[in-house]
């Protein structure tokens, strides 16, 4: 049986690193200013988690160097 309630709002440490991976990869495509990182990263977290509520420790962790 499928879970219709969508994305728990838990990131799993594998998905953690993949969206890691994929936020590095997108600010050099986009050539994002070091200003907009955080922005962008609890964007793509709450897109990925459904959960608008985003950490910042999470978010340091996503957009450090």
């Amino acid at each position: 049986m499928e879970d219709d309630q969508g994305p728990s709002g838990v990131i799993s440490v594998l998905d953690s690193h993949i969206l890691r991976d994929a936020f590095k990869a997108s600010i050099a495509e986009l050539r994002l200013p070091e200003a907009k990182w955080a922005e962008h990263a609890t964007a793509m977290t709450s897109e990925l988690t459904g959960n608008l509520d985003v950490g910042a420790g999470v978010i340091e962790w996503i957009i450090r160097k």
